[in-house]
């Protein structure tokens, strides 16, 4: 117990002194975190502070490392579309398939006019790890590619991937009636950043390459070589550390996490997406480019965010019923410090969730995220779990002012 304990606090002041290490007068860029969702989250609302536990508390509390039961995820595999609901089959079936989408066509016409209101993109993510008995451990690799704007060739957006290794410990305790739980994790992360803005003329080009190269779609991109247009990439390292805490009384839980305490620093270069693959195909990223060559990047010049989240669940007992149906709400307050979204509106931080679980395997979710409704469902079998969600995002500065939908699916072994 004491030794958890010291790790914790450990990392903790590990992370505060990394944070304080960092000249202040560095003007420092945020990055968005990786989209990698979890649609047994996001059919809820997104609401997970309280209630993670499993695979899902490596990547949002690790105070969910305390359950006392063990669970083993032999493998998640997750994939995502970014576009309209109505459009969602259409995006999936060209991202998987090598086909042209003429111009003149409806086809066209109907993802032109998404690309405008939702923007278009999806990704996958594949990941192992075990959690339980105070024990948080796994390896997670996700990619992610979102653009959008006014018209194929004139988009904005970003290609990324990363691959993370998180491992940590929690301890539960008793205050009375109350169960506290408490847990730390280190986050090392190798991650591949491309950016591709609209009015840059040295990046506006990848939007084309892209949406023609991974979509078919006709854009008049007259080269051969996608990844070489993705001139603004960054890739590197970086060490997260995360904490968090729950309380549990009879049917409430309340529960709290930060993650990328005091900002994470990432160790960057830059280059082109093409270099990074040729590299890559050799074992290793690019050597890091030193002080005063191409590609230097000042350390500390580009973080992840600190990313808070607050929230309380309440689980009824349903007396009889229970076992058969067994319902959960919860609510939370997301980005607390306002560092992910700083202009967001408190109404557009609020997660609202509700789970309904029937026989104790099928599971029925609602909710709202960022102000726009969720939905979700799943099945739980032994040694195999299935979930579905659908959900929308804010990109917008105001409450449901500019939104971008996403289906998603997950495929678990567990046990």
């Amino acid at each position: 117990m004491v030794a958890q304990r010291s790790f914790i606090i450990a990392l903790i002041l590990i992370a505060t002194s990394t944070a304080t290490s960092v000249p202040t007068a560095l003007a420092s860029e945020y990055e968005q975190r990786v989209l990698s969702p979890d649609p047994a989250v996001m059919g809820q609302g997104g609401a997970t502070a309280a209630t993670a536990a499993g695979y899902t508390a490596l990547f949002a509390n690790p105070a969910g490392f305390a359950r006392p039961s063990g669970e083993l995820t032999v493998v998640s595999a997750r994939s995502w579309v970014h576009a309209p609901r109505s459009q969602a089959l259409t995006v999936a079936r060209l991202l998987l398939r090598d086909r042209t989408v003429p111009e003149d066509s409806d086809t066209y016409r109907r993802l032109e006019r998404a690309f405008r209101r939702n923007g278009l993109g999806g990704g996958t993510s594949l990941g192992i790890g075990y959690v339980g008995r105070g024990l948080g451990i796994g390896l997670h690799t996700t990619a992610d590619g979102f653009l959008y704007g006014e018209s194929f060739d004139h988009g904005s957006g970003t290609l990324s991937t990363e691959t993370s290794l998180v491992g940590g410990l929690a301890f539960p305790f008793e205050i009375g009636p109350v169960r506290v739980q408490l847990g730390a994790a280190a986050r090392p992360l190798i991650r591949v950043h491309s950016i591709i803005d609209a009015d840059d003329e040295d990046t506006a080009a990848g939007s084309r390459a892209l949406v023609e190269h991974f979509l078919g779609l006709e854009t008049g991109y007259d080269g051969d070589d996608y990844a070489a247009e993705l001139r603004e990439t960054y890739y590197g390292y970086g060490v997260g550390v995360d904490a968090g805490l729950q309380l549990f009384w009879n049917g409430w839980t309340a529960g709290a996490a930060v993650r990328d305490i005091g900002d994470t620093s990432l160790n960057y270069s830059q280059t082109d997406m093409r270099t990074v693959l040729e590299e890559l195909k050799r074992g290793a990223l690019p050597a890091e480019a030193e002080e005063d060559e191409d590609g230097y990047v000042e350390r500390g010049a580009r973080k992840l965010p600190m990313h808070g989240t607050v929230g309380i669940a309440y689980e009824p007992d349903t007396g009889d019923w229970a076992g058969r149906i067994d319902p959960r709400f919860q609510v939370e307050l997301d980005d607390v410090f306002q560092r992910v979204h700083p202009d967001l509106p408190p109404e557009s931080r609020i997660n609202l969730g509700v789970e309904l679980l029937f026989f104790r395997s099928i599971a029925l979710r609602a909710g709202m995220h960022q102000g726009y409704l969720t939905a979700g469902a799943g099945i739980d079998l032994p040694g195999i779990e299935i979930n579905a969600a659908v959900f929308s995002r804010e990109l917008g500065d105001g409450f449901r002012d500019e939104r971008s939908s996403t289906a998603a699916l997950e495929f678990a072994i567990r046990f």
